[in-house]
């Protein structure tokens, strides 16, 4: 039975997880990558659905600044039906990476399977070790927590994402590519994933309390708000798709993520006028524009939500509701904390609206 409470607890145990998994993980990514020529490479692509979807979005960012490669998040139909077509060369110079939280996903399998036929190295990165998609791979990084709680992906998309993080860092130092060179600087940055534990802690006790309030807000009416828009662009993208994905499974709402320079061409122009948008702003190339997205949709009637720092007034200043998020030491690293209310305000949708997780949607 799916319960809002799971989500809540596991939403708290956030923060531990990365102080668990990433010294275990970092040491798995290693040895997986040890077989792959790295310096060869010239494409990585990451693929998944859902939550591992959105894992790779979010971590696209790491794998484009650290290894100094094009890379790509492509949904599994997508890179299945499309993602292998292309000018004649060597697949050996794309790495493929396919994410699933179960190791398990039938669609997921067989594109790994053609992938690695037709010449792709290939590698999983799951929740279980020794999974169908790790055996399909030939190679496997595991993120296992262990997990006996039935509930929508929360600890496990923070383990994807992880685990697709620290395999940016190593790849990124099998190229020489990283910031400084040398091992030293591989480890100064594994060190700097391994302390965001501090502020996914700090986010998630801080959030709680403003993602309940918004819960109210947004179902005050005696009917909720909806469809909920998440606008957020470069890792905050992923993060936006990946909250949408969390207030649909728990409560049964419709939501759906956008990109920011999108919704401004599209979503503005949408009928009521005062519907709320979510905002994500972590600090980085895309704040800016969010800002100003922010206060320009404020000023059309929109209920503006900031997800952002709390002393990011360019925001907090002006929005119907702020949800805070502590900051990390890099933007690569912003998705860990930027989830985090994800779940937290799910869960008390679900709650507001006497649902519970994956109800909606009627009969599968």
């Amino acid at each position: 039975m799916y319960a809002t409470g799971t989500m809540l607890r596991q939403s708290a145990a956030l923060a531990a997880d990365i102080e668990g998994l990433t010294g275990p993980v970092a040491s798995r990514v290693g040895e997986a990558l040890g077989t792959v020529p790295g310096e060869a490479l010239r494409r990585v692509v990451l693929v998944g659905s859902g939550d591992s979807h959105h894992a790779g979005r979010a971590a696209q960012l790491a794998f484009l600044r650290l290894t100094g490669l094009p890379c790509e998040a492509l949904g599994t139909q997508q890179f299945l039906d499309y993602g292998m077509l292309g000018p004649a060369g060597p697949h050996a110079a794309t790495l493929v990476v396919a994410v699933s939280a179960s190791g398990s996903s039938p669609r997921l399998v067989t594109t790994v399977r053609r992938a690695r036929a037709h010449g792709f190295p290939t590698l999983a990165v799951t929740g279980r070790a020794g999974s169908a998609l790790g055996e399909a791979a030939g190679r496997e990084v595991a993120a296992a927590l262990g997990l006996t709680e039935r509930s929508p992906g929360i600890r496990t998309y923070q383990a994807s994402l992880l685990a697709l993080l620290l395999l940016a860092v190593r790849l990124g130092g099998v190229r020489h590519a990283l910031p400084g060179g040398g091992p030293a600087a591989e480890d100064a940055l594994v060190a700097e994933i391994a302390a965001t534990a501090d502020a996914v802690r700090a986010t998630a006790d801080a959030a709680d309390a403003p993602c309940r309030e918004l819960a109210a807000r947004l179902t005050e009416a005696g009917r909720p708000w909806a469809p909920l828009v998440f606008a957020g662009t470069g890792p905050a993208g992923g993060t936006a798709m990946y909250a949408a994905a969390k207030v649909v499974e728990a409560a049964g709402l419709p939501a759906y993520a956008q990109d920011l320079e999108e919704y401004w061409h599209i979503e503005r122009f949408a009928d009521p006028a005062d519907a709320p948008l979510v905002v994500l702003a972590p600090p980085g190339l895309g704040h800016p524009r969010a800002a100003e997205l922010a206060a320009a949709a404020t000023g059309r009637g929109r209920r503006v939500i900031a997800v952002t720092g709390p002393d990011d007034t360019a925001l907090t200043g002006t929005a119907w509701h702020t949800v805070p998020v502590i900051g990390t030491a890099r933007e690569e690293w912003s998705p860990l904390t930027g989830h985090v209310f994800a779940g937290l305000l799910g869960a008390r949708l679900a709650d507001r609206l006497d649902r519970t997780p994956f109800s909606g949607g009627g009969p599968d």
